[in-house]
């Protein structure tokens, strides 16, 4: 099995794949990753889009640890034409939130350790801010108490 299947079956996020790696010398990993599916849903009139447009800028996205090194995903978010109703728009994935510089499952497991441990304690072992971790902590637990708000008056 080639390299870079082994490291999208560890990273384990189905919708990417790993296209490249770079281990640095800090104990940190570097993913470059790109989607599996070539199509995005356009968010104006819900079409799906075949028709890619260019891409963005790199972005680095904190993931979970792999093998005991910091992980980040290199992505370039695609831009695409809807053939329908000829707007263009960046697509959307479900991996991580708009504008977040970290995955959804980095986020999750920062909010689960923020319920047992101090966020000082968090933020030293994950190479964070006091600040970052609180954030990240205070929106997860928003989103919990109105999942819960919603699940009570149905």
């Amino acid at each position: 099995m080639e390299e870079n299947q082994i490291l999208s079956q560890l990273l384990g996020i189905a919708q990417l794949e790993v296209k490249g790696s770079k281990f640095a010398e800090n104990n940190e990993l570097y993913l470059e990753v790109e989607p599996s599916e070539q199509v995005a849903a356009c968010p104006d009139c819900g079409k799906i889009s075949l028709q890619g447009h260019d891409r963005g800028e790199e972005q680095q996205v904190r993931d979970l640890t792999i093998a005991e090194r910091r992980c980040w995903l290199l992505y370039r978010p695609r831009r695409f034409r809807c053939e329908d109703c000829q707007k263009t728009f960046v697509e959307r994935v479900a991996w991580r939130r708009s504008g977040m510089s970290y995955t959804t499952r980095y986020e999750r497991y920062i909010y689960q350790r923020g319920r047992r441990e101090p966020i000082s304690q968090i933020a030293q072992d994950e190479g964070l801010s006091e600040e970052a971790v609180q954030a990240i902590f205070e929106d997860w637990a928003k989103k919990r108490s109105r999942h819960k708000g919603t699940q009570r008056s149905k």
